[in-house]
């Protein structure tokens, strides 16, 4: 065998083989799902710490909070899904190994959230004089909430901003640091409000000060986001791009994200009409469709969320490498993962639902209008978490518009009409209404996962490599 020592002189040595690139490795489901989850319940927390706070100084202040906090989580779900969107685009990019590509998707992502996030900030900083007595809210408790939205409302561009930047960690599967994020700006939430309480700098709680606490903490936590993305990760935007590559690199996040929020946003207006049947019901209605959700959105819908925010990104990543097998079993360890989640959950909130209702309410009637809803909730939340999974799969690989043209038509064509039938015309009321859930989640959970297995996700991602028709069916 001839080797440099031996060739002839002046001869050119044999070229070595060239070295196969080396394989990034794709992130797992787990690894990315359990900060996510992490994350997801520590989000939620800072609505509790403002009510724990604000109902320190009057019940008036903590029912102010209540009202306006359901407005404001509406107004971020614009961010969110652009957000995932710019994640899912990236992801697939991070998976094609088109690593040049990134830094404009995430100047576009972060440049529509940002002005959106300014638009609805003003929106609502100018709506506060009005808006709470839209609601319905009097005296004490309408002021408390003008002063709330003032506060909050306005300041939700550093709420856009950082969904921005969180998920281009969420693209990268480095979502330990969204969980360290969240971490942090509870920490610095709940500290501020306990030296507030206690009179530092000589200072009185008040609705005002409990709102400028989150404020202060939202933007700590922005802060730490953008600096482990620019710092930690060394990230650099192309701020030289041209105006055609802009749009170029926001079209197919937009395509994503626009027809994404319609779910959502259709979901919100329908509870709202189902809400008008539940309050017919009486106040003991109301109160025990309150105390279910509570558990079931502490529970199992917290659980489903992060699986399929979790399963976007690990899907994402593959599609984008033409792993389209590896995507599929991603999928299908989600979706099973997510079902027994749920199911196991509701379950146990079924069996002990007596004593963790008698943590919120004493009332007998409202126990007894609130037992059957335990039982019928295994079965919708085993719906809603094939939902839940599916549609966001379907999402992350391009095939969007179809959810969303599905999601709303079975809500509004089986959903509403479902619950004022079993509900008023059948006479099953809050009963009614649970059974019409079961059928709306159930419904579109195996819609969208029939769209998943016929395979056009297959050939709908922009980024995939393409496939023969026979693949795709």
């Amino acid at each position: 065998m001839l080797n440099a020592a031996s060739e002839p002189p002046g001869s050119t040595p044999l070229a070595s083989p060239s070295l196969p690139p080396v394989e990034v490795p794709l992130p797992g489901l787990w690894h990315v799902t359990w900060p996510l989850f992490v994350s997801l319940g520590l989000s939620l927390s800072l609505h509790f710490t403002d009510s724990f706070f604000l109902s320190r100084i009057s019940d008036a202040a903590a029912a102010a909070s209540g009202a306006i906090n359901p407005l404001l989580g509406a107004t971020l779900v614009l961010f969110s899904v652009v957000a995932q969107a710019g994640a899912s685009v990236a992801g697939r990019l991070h998976g094609a190994q088109r690593h040049s590509e990134l830094p404009l998707t995430y100047l576009v992502l972060l440049g529509f959230n940002f002005v959106s996030g300014l638009a609805i900030s003003g929106l609502l900083f100018a709506l506060h004089p009005y808006m709470p007595g839209w609601l319905g809210l009097r005296g004490e408790a309408e002021t408390a909430a003008q002063t709330y939205m003032a506060v909050l409302g306005g300041f939700q561009v550093l709420k856009a901003v950082q969904l921005a930047y969180g998920n281009m960690l969420n693209s990268r599967g480095q979502t330990r640091w969204v969980m360290v994020e969240a971490i942090a700006t509870n920490v610095a939430n709940i500290g501020l409000n306990v030296a507030l309480s206690k009179g530092a700098f000589g200072l009185r709680p008040s609705v005002g000060l409990v709102s400028a606490a989150t404020v202060v903490a939202l933007l700590f936590g922005m802060l730490f986001t953008i600096a482990v993305v620019h710092l930690r990760l060394g990230i650099r935007f192309p701020l030289r791009s041209s105006l055609h590559e802009l749009r170029g690199a926001l079209r197919p996040i937009l395509q994503i994200g626009l027809p994404s929020a319609t779910e959502p946003v259709s979901y919100q207006i329908a509870q709202v009409i189902i809400n008008l049947l539940v309050i017919s019901l009486g106040v003991r209605a109301l109160a025990a469709r309150t105390f279910v959700l509570s558990f079931a959105t502490i529970s199992s819908i917290l659980w489903s969320v992060a699986l399929g925010i979790g399963a976007q990104i690990a899907i994402s990543h593959r599609v984008g490498a033409g792993k389209l097998e590896e995507a599929n079993e991603e999928f299908q360890r989600a979706l099973l993962l997510a079902i027994a989640g749920n199911g196991v959950v509701a379950l146990v909130l079924a069996v002990f639902h007596r004593p963790l209702l008698g943590l919120l309410t004493h009332d007998p009637e409202i126990q007894r209008i609130a037992a059957p809803l335990f039982a019928l909730g295994v079965i919708v939340e085993m719906g809603r978490a094939v939902n839940i999974v599916a549609g966001g799969a379907l999402r992350s690989t391009g095939d969007a518009g179809y959810a969303a043209v599905v999601a709303p038509t079975l809500m509004w064509g089986v959903g509403v009409p479902a619950a004022f039938v079993f509900g008023s015309f059948f006479g099953l009321g809050l009963t009614g209404v649970w059974v019409s859930m079961a059928l709306d989640e159930c419904l579109r959970g195996v819609v969208c996962y029939r769209r998943w297995r016929s395979g056009r996700w297959r050939v709908t991602s922009a980024l995939a490599p393409k496939v023969s028709p026979k693949l795709a069916s």
